[in-house]
C-alpha cells in the first residue's frame, strides 16, 4: 500500500496477512496456542522489531511494516478491528 500525504511525503506500508483455516485453531478456537501460534506471534512482532532495530527511510519515503494476526472468517470482526487500529495510528 502506498500513501501520499498532502505534504508530499510518501509512505509505503508493507502489510503481512496470512489466512488460516479452522483446522489450525487451538482448543479455545483461536491461534495463540495452536501449532501455528509461533507464526502469528512472529507476524505481530514484525512491526516492533522494524521500529526498534532498523530505521526504514529512503529519500523522502517512509516505510512501515505491519504484521497482522491470522485472518479467519469466524474471527473476521476482530481482524478488521485490529487492521483499522494499525492503519489509523
Amino acid at each position: 500500500m502506498i500513501l501520499k500525504k498532502k505534504n508530499k511525503i510518501i509512505s509505503i506500508y508493507q502489510i503481512f496477512i496470512e489466512p488460516k483455516g479452522d483446522q489450525f485453531k487451538d482448543s479455545k478456537g483461536r491461534f495463540e496456542n495452536s501449532k501455528e501460534g509461533w507464526k502469528q506471534k512472529f507476524l505481530l512482532e514484525i512491526e516492533n522489531k522494524a521500529e526498534t532495530e532498523m530505521r526504514l527511510e529512503f529519500e523522502d519515503r517512509n516505510f512501515k511494516l505491519i504484521g497482522l494476526p491470522f485472518y479467519n472468517k469466524t474471527l473476521e470482526k476482530e481482524f478488521e478491528e485490529f487492521l483499522k487500529g494499525k492503519l489509523l495510528d
